[in-house]
């Protein structure tokens, strides 16, 4: 969140750049079957080479593959119903579908990137529902998180805007998060996430819409309160807003069609390729002087480096007495809260 442009938008895409792709991956699956049919043409396979058999079973899963890929970029498959927060999305109106088309296109262009997101979406998603059910929001509303900082918990941004949801830091203190020099809660998964759509939350109740809090949360309330006073409307479809927060809804739009519909873009990803589910209990710990976060490691029974990864927003090597909340893998949660007690000066609450 951050009301200056963002690090994650990209450049603008070349007119006709994906037709030009589209003719290339053709020529490239001729080239290939032409390259099968020279294989089989073959003598005997060199000493050590894979059989010809495999090698063009290879090359015809690489064809089969750039097709799929051209596919993508076919107008006539571009989807017809769309749906953000509850609210249909207009799409059969020509603007609409080219400002979705933008979008669309563009993050389709990063393939590598975008097997990234997918796969730390359903990392995250068990925590991120926990929060959305808690809330009593939108389930769509995890897709701000992951238009933010593509889901990386320890993205920062050029404005300086931390973490996951990608928080300023006087915006996440009115939101409840701990922010000073030892502690950052912008960086705590959970806690910024549910502080997110509280913010969020507390966004749609002044301005009435879902669309228009993800905008302000981009742009800024303020800015969006004065395109509705100036410009008789309250459709965000039909507001004029910074170029940048028109794109951030749509490209928000776009990442959840791709992320919902990802076999239909081509993203095969089979279970056992998704990163572990990141599930984490919280415990509350006070302590009555002084420690070395080691001993939070240790408690867990992880290495450092894991212990870091899940409580980025504990910041320093030896922390000051005081309360602290500490993620813990959920499975490790009463042995790690058994270890603390071992310490006389570590509450458990």
């Amino acid at each position: 969140m951050k009301y200056a442009r963002s690090k994650f938008l990209p450049a603008a895409v070349k007119p006709g750049r994906f037709f030009v792709g589209a003719a290339v991956i053709g020529c490239l699956a001729m080239v290939l079957l032409a390259g099968a049919g020279i294989l089989g043409a073959q003598s005997a396979p060199r000493k050590g080479a894979q059989p010809v058999d495999k090698r063009i079973g290879d090359l015809e899963k690489d064809v089969l593959r750039l097709q799929r890929q051209a596919d993508i970029f076919n107008l006539d498959a571009m989807p017809d119903n769309l749906v953000l927060c509850d609210k249909k999305v207009p799409i059969f109106r020509g603007d609409i579908r080219e400002r979705f088309e933008r979008e669309l296109f563009q993050l389709l262009e990063n393939r590598g990137l975008l097997t990234i997101v997918i796969k730390r979406y359903y990392k995250y998603l068990p925590m991120m529902s926990e929060e959305v059910n808690r809330a009593g929001v939108p389930a769509d509303l995890v897709y701000v998180a992951v238009t933010e900082s593509y889901l990386n918990p320890r993205a920062v941004s050029r404005a300086s805007a931390g973490g996951m949801w990608q928080f300023m830091k006087e915006t996440g203190k009115m939101e409840g998060l701990v922010v000073n020099d030892t502690v950052d809660e912008r960086y705590n998964m959970k806690r910024s996430t549910r502080s997110a759509l509280a913010h969020l939350k507390k966004l749609n109740g002044q301005l009435g819409d879902w669309l228009l809090a993800m905008a302000a949360y981009n742009a800024g309330p303020g800015r969006v309160r004065e395109a509705i006073d100036n410009q008789s409307t309250r459709d965000f479809f039909d507001m004029y807003l910074p170029e940048e927060t028109e794109r951030y809804v749509f490209r928000i739009l776009a990442l959840k069609e791709i992320i919902a519909n990802k076999e239909r873009y081509g993203f095969r990803i089979e279970d056992k390729e998704l990163y572990r589910p990141a599930l984490f209990s919280e415990v509350v710990i006070e302590a009555g002087r002084d420690f070395d976060s080691g001993i939070l490691a240790k408690g867990m029974d992880v290495s450092y480096r894991t212990y870091r990864l899940n409580n980025l927003h504990l910041k320093k090597y030896r922390l000051p007495k005081g309360i602290y909340r500490v993620n813990v893998p959920a499975e490790r949660k009463d042995s790690f809260i058994k270890k603390m007690r071992s310490y006389n000066y570590i509450q458990c609450q």
